[in-house]
């Protein structure tokens, strides 16, 4: 905390100079309750504001202070109470809002917090209060953990427009969310542009809604909006406009509702309309008609031999008890955990590959032994149709499971991702010459059950059956485009080129010439022509989808790349990037490795940090039997680059490792070198979103991970 004097920010909230507040009466006593904290006296100064609170019950700088304190002691309960007197007697006060804002996030309700956060922030005078932060990236974290990333992502760009300190937070929170490869690139680009609505009945309002949405007064805006829909029916400038506050009020399935309004809007592109759906796939995938709901199912056991049942069984194949013991725990409310857990099985691709023992997996089950007050029993999750319902009905039968009672736990909902997309696990190693072959036998398997997965959105049709109905095509079209989206096949550009002929459907192709961003948001990696692309268009393409992994291009892009000529102030980075997008193609660790090590070197040509291409290579020459050579090879990029931030972020670990290695009693051998069993280039965490608790390795560089709660100056 700075020191407070008459020209400091009143502690109230209210934006106004303690010198220019009616609190400034009070500036003695508010002095001396700052040097206490101050002075990490805490429990004395809140035994203070205690005191004074009772003479002086409603004054907002002691219930404001006292908030402060109490959230600094964690005193959570407490807060909720102060924070509630505070609001209920200053309800127009931002600082209010956002301790408000930040127990509804901790909370996990994400909807109240975001609501009482723009409020606050609409609410604030020139300077927001410092407390913005802290609701900001908490509320951030937790959308990001709740999978709400396209909401995480607009709070973000929001941060991003404001002031020094909050673009900081803004920019760092950005690049860890796109940055997340296990996410829908469709939550990872941000929303279109509404279209032009000039000469049209509702302008005038909507340039008033606008303006709202400017002045960050969201939920006043997303009234007007809702009100225009009422008397002008659906418009899609309108709509575009109220999904932009749905997602920052984090309501998703508005949200969800309003793309699937825009998909039937003869106003927008076909382009559009597909965009728009598959965005409804990804924020509301029940409502949408892709949710799918699998059961969670418990069978008593009397049979003293079932478990020995379980273990004989060739379509069960055991997986260590740990890796399903947190979810039971959370969905059984059970301390105890199961005795043996299994993945069901299907033997596959007999054949063609006969010899590899191929199995593709299903689902799982969990087996718990008799206790002192239960039976023995089995816990199943059921799918509802498919394959992965096929094979389990079988195992069933053959393990005497369909002659036993049912017990329905609990409808847990997914979505046809789970279902579609399977591993496949082999016996015996794949000879070398035939792996191309098994992996495309692999995903021929996927692609099967996706067009023969039947889904509500296509009126309970398969995707193969629908392929025939015109009326499919744009929900057909944005099924593809939201699975390929998704990443979770692993098939490139190529394979859903492919799929969209054989479903009768013609992939979108947009000129580059256009914002195609703009457009169609994240689909723009996959409809952008590359035919006609120009050079500055590409490298922004490639650069971006490197950046975001988005993988499934990644051969087309590299091909259209070798085509182009490239000028000389491109050549480089063209080259730069080209390579490490053969870095992630390579399947020949020895090619991958000879690969980084250009990286590295035109890294440094280029004047962008190699650290992340050195360690890489250091990983590699270790998994190649090299570990002398990737030592040295990591010693002399540190002295030749001894600024580069990745490089310095992994040296710091490896000598907090060394310390705690040391502190036990040990002193590993090469410590700080990360090879040879210590601190590896794999042990540097790049996941979770920035926080202001934690360093930055250069001005850019987002930090990783990040607390559940972060509170200034702890």
């Amino acid at each position: 905390m700075s020191s407070l004097d008459q020209y400091s920010y009143c502690p109230c909230g209210n934006g106004k100079k303690i010198k220019f507040c009616k609190c400034n009466q009070h500036f003695a006593e508010m002095e001396k309750i700052h040097r206490m904290i101050v002075g990490e006296q805490n429990v004395a100064a809140l035994d203070r504001i205690n005191a004074d609170l009772k003479t002086m019950p409603s004054e907002p700088w002691l219930l404001a202070m006292k908030c402060e304190l109490l959230l600094q002691l964690r005193e959570l309960e407490a807060l909720e109470e102060t924070s509630a007197k505070f609001i209920r007697l200053q309800p127009d006060n931002a600082l209010a809002k956002l301790y408000r804002s930040l127990l509804a996030v901790i909370r996990g309700n994400t909807e109240e917090g975001a609501t009482l956060l723009l409020q606050a922030i609409g609410d604030s005078t020139e300077n927001l209060p410092p407390m913005t932060a802290t609701v900001s990236l908490n509320l951030l974290e937790t959308m990001a953990q709740r999978g709400l990333s396209l909401p995480a992502l607009l709070h973000a760009e929001m941060l991003m427009d404001m002031g020094d300190e909050m673009a900081k937070y803004g920019y760092q929170a950005h690049s860890s969310l796109t940055s997340q490869n296990n996410t829908n690139i469709l939550s990872r680009e941000s929303l279109p542009s509404a279209i032009d609505a000039e000469d049209t009945p509702y302008s005038e309002r909507l340039i008033e809604a606008e303006a709202l949405i400017g002045a960050y007064r969201i939920s006043v805006a997303k009234t007007k909006l809702e009100s225009m829909l009422r008397e002008f029916g659906p418009q899609a400038p309108v709509l575009q406009h109220l999904l932009y506050c749905q997602l920052m009020l984090s309501d998703v399935d508005g949200a969800g509702a309003s793309c699937r309004k825009l998909a039937l809007m003869d106003s927008l592109t076909e382009p559009q309309r597909i965009y728009y759906h598959a965005l409804a796939y990804e924020l509301a995938p029940k409502s949408s008609g892709v949710g799918i709901q699998e059961e969670l199912c418990q069978y008593s056991i009397e049979d003293t031999s079932f478990e020995e049942k379980l273990t004989s069984n060739a379509r069960l194949v055991p997986i260590p008890v740990d890796q399903l013991k947190g979810l039971l725990t959370a969905l059984l409310n059970e301390e105890v955990p199961p005795k043996s857990c299994f993945v069901c099985v299907d033997h596959v691709l007999r054949e063609q590959f006969g010899e590899l023992e191929a199995s593709r997996t299903g689902a799982w089950i969990a087996y718990y032994g008799r206790q002192t007050d239960k039976t023995a029993r089995l816990i199943t999750l059921e799918p509802p149709t498919g394959p992965r319902r096929l094979l389990l009905e079988s195992l069933k039968q053959e393990i005497g499971l369909t002659s036993l009672p049912r017990e329905l736990v609990e409808k847990l909902p997914t979505s046809y991702l789970s279902q579609v997309t399977a591993s496949v696990l082999v016996k015996k190693q794949v000879p070398p010459e035939r792996a191309v072959a098994f992996r495309d036998a692999t995903r021929q398997l996927v692609v099967d059950s996706f067009l023969d997965y039947p889904l509500e959105c296509l009126g309970n049709k398969t995707p193969r059956e629908a392929s025939s109905d015109p009326k499919s095509r744009i929900p057909l079209s944005a099924l593809l485009l939201h699975w390929q989206g998704s990443g979770s096949a692993g098939l490139n550009d190529s394979y859903y080129k492919s799929l969209h002929q054989q479903l009768n459907l013609t992939q979108p192709l947009l000129e580059a010439s256009q914002d195609v961003f703009d457009l169609v948001g994240g689909a723009a990696y996959f409809w952008t022509n590359l035919a006609t692309i120009d050079s500055d268009s590409l490298i922004q393409l490639m650069q971006s989808a490197l950046t975001r992994g988005v993988a499934s291009v990644t051969e087309e892009l590299v091909r259209r790349s070798e085509q182009m000529q490239w000028p000389d102030n491109l050549k480089e980075s063209a080259e730069y990037t080209q390579l490490n997008m053969k870095a992630q193609l390579a399947t020949d660790p020895n090619d991958a490795e000879k690969l980084l090590l250009r990286i590295a070197e035109l890294a440094k040509k280029i004047g962008v940090p190699i650290g992340n291409a050195v360690l890489e290579r250091v990983e590699m020459l270790n998994s190649l039997g090299r570990g002398t050579e990737g030592r040295m090879y990591l010693e002399k990029s540190l002295r030749e680059n001894p600024d580069d931030p990745v490089l310095l972020q992994f040296i710091q670990m490896a000598m907090m490792r060394e310390q705690q290695m040391r502190s036990r009693g040990g002193s590993p051998q090469g410590a700080g070198m990360g090879v040879e069993g210590q601190v590896t280039p794999s042990s540097s965490n790049s996941s979770g979103l920035w926080t202001p608790d934690q360093g930055t390795s250069g001005e850019d560089a987002p930090s990783s991970g990040g607390s559940k709660l972060w509170i200034p100056g702890q």
